[in-house]
């Protein structure tokens, strides 16, 4: 799906694929030292990616710009929900289920925060996961209360509060519960990289 951006860019937005592997270690090594802190679920090496990939219910979404290809944000969602996470987020009443329930993790390159990629590439997501038999997403280890900027983007995009917990700061556990009404039927696939 092509976009064009709030500073005029134009942008692809799509499924990570086996051919993204350079530019998305590219993405990675450069992010700022900020965003890496607050970006986590593998580590930014190629042997990692491969081996993160390895595992089909790991899925990689990537907005790149139409001109250079340049891969500028990145979004994991794992189908199920993290095991290290289960008992915090079953201590708020929720009854987890690893066929509808997925874990989301986004990230946008420095330079192009605030221009609507965030926005985009969660709704491209959101669209995909309508095809799958996804009912919830839930924020992978949630987010930290301070990253105001990120807080408001799930806020904007219909996230819930559900609980709050410390772990290198204060952070809190947010979901989206997907309509019923954009959901339909299909299974899940993943990439091979």
């Amino acid at each position: 799906m092509q976009i064009e951006a709030k500073n005029n860019r134009q942008v692809f937005l799509r499924r990570l694929s086996s051919n993204d592997l350079d530019n998305l270690i590219d993405y990675l090594q450069n992010l700022s030292v900020e965003t890496k802190k607050r970006f986590g679920p593998h580590n930014f090496d190629k042997q990692s990616v491969i081996e993160f990939y390895d595992f089909n219910a790991n899925l990689g979404y990537v907005a790149q710009t139409v001109d250079t290809k340049e891969i500028i944000a990145y979004s994991i969602i794992k189908i199920g929900y993290l095991e290290h996470d289960a008992i915090r987020l079953q201590s708020y009443g929720m009854t987890l289920d690893i066929i509808t329930d997925c874990t989301f993790a986004p990230s946008v390159a420095d330079l192009w925060q605030s221009c609507g990629i965030g926005n985009n590439l969660f709704r491209f997501i959101l669209s995909d996961l309508t095809t799958m038999k996804i009912e919830r997403i839930i924020l992978w280890g949630g987010v930290q209360m301070d990253n105001e900027i990120a807080v408001n983007f799930y806020r904007k995009n219909g996230f819930k509060t559900i609980g709050q917990f410390a772990y290198n700061g204060d952070n809190y556990d947010m979901i989206y519960d997907i309509p019923s009404t954009l959901r339909k039927a299909s299974s899940v696939g993943g990439i091979t990289i």
